[in-house]
């Protein structure tokens, strides 16, 4: 793996006359576009649903919305790389093509088998919560004396998506300076290199951790279930967008959206570097609380130290018993 190129660097391509027009118009329309599909697919969440029962198709909703945002954005890394060398190149010779399929191969491990292990254990841990909390009288639909029922649906979505990136942004600062919550989240920076697969590499009491810190306020606080809903099926692309090997502008989006160059300074092996831009899915509590960091000029390797592939022993067992 050569992950050394510039995050946000010129893609190859863009060398040509006929790129550099279709390259400017993807930087600057792709993330508007995605989100506003995003927000398309989810008015029409119920007749989607309907289609899917009524075709025999074996997924729900969701799951294919994201599937089909992967492919998206999939088609959109071959085509605008920030960085060439972080695609599979499935078709090259040699070492550049075994390792591209040894990547991709962990890539849908953690897409089709780690995340399933993962909904498991947080469907568990959430079942021990809400009855705790439902015996206190809290949880969806049992306690809204703290939840503004009476706001319209658009403005609820929005606090609840502050409200839960905010517990994400702190859990994930604590994440990278206490040594037990490190030992799970340092599976996710072992990647060196960024696709929106790679949103997904992370381990499963690392994501039990982040459900805890972003749902017991919420459900404490009394929040309706449809609009925690509907921030997690946002919330789900926004994170596959993170991680894109895409080059995209940053224009009015990018002072709320966690754009993928900002993403990628989080990931940096500069441990300096990587102590900043925090944020899930939104950019918006760094910008505040002083830890945002724009990309800096010149090559940076992603990764941590000492900065190389991790063997899934490593990025799944080995902290259940040691640090990194």
């Amino acid at each position: 793996m050569e992950p050394t190129a510039l995050p946000g660097a010129t893609p190859s391509c863009d060398a040509r006359p006929e790129h550099r027009w279709g390259h400017g118009v993807f930087r600057h329309l792709f993330v508007p576009a995605v989100l506003a599909l995003s927000a398309a697919s989810w008015a029409f969440h119920e007749q989607g649903a309907r289609f899917l029962k009524a075709s025999s198709i074996p997924l729900d909703f969701t799951s294919a919305v994201l599937l089909l945002s992967i492919v998206l954005l999939w088609c959109a890394e071959q085509a605008y790389p920030a960085n060439p060398d972080w695609n599979y190149r499935l078709l090259a010779e040699g070492e550049r093509g075994w390792s591209g399929w040894q990547r991709l191969g962990r890539d849908l491990l953690y897409l089709f088998v780690i995340t399933q292990v993962t909904t498991l254990l947080v469907f568990l841990t959430s079942i021990q919560v809400e009855s705790g909390l439902k015996s206190r009288g809290f949880g969806f639909g049992i306690s809204h004396s703290l939840w503004p029922d009476a706001l319209p649906f658009p403005v609820r979505v929005l606090l609840v998506f502050l409200l839960m990136e905010l517990s994400s942004y702190w859990l994930h600062r604590a994440a990278h300076r206490f040594g037990f919550l490190w030992r799970f989240h340092s599976t996710h920076h072992a990647v060196t290199e960024l696709t929106a697969l790679k949103a997904l590499r992370t381990h499963p009491l690392d994501n039990v951790l982040f459900y805890l810190a972003r749902y017991v306020p919420l459900l404490l606080l009394g929040a309706g279930s449809e609009e925690v809903v509907t921030v997690v099926y946002f919330g789900a692309i926004l994170s596959l967008l993170a991680h894109s090997n895409i080059d995209v502008a940053e224009g009015v989006l990018g002072l709320v959206v966690n754009l993928p160059h900002y993403h990628s300074v989080h990931h940096a092996a500069d441990l300096a570097a990587s102590q900043s831009n925090f944020g899930c899915h939104t950019i918006l509590w760094d910008r505040l609380f002083g830890t945002f960091q724009r990309p800096a000029e010149g090559a940076r390797p992603l990764g941590m130290q000492p900065v190389g592939p991790r063997t899934l022993w490593q990025e799944l067992i080995a902290p259940l018993y040691r640090a990194p």
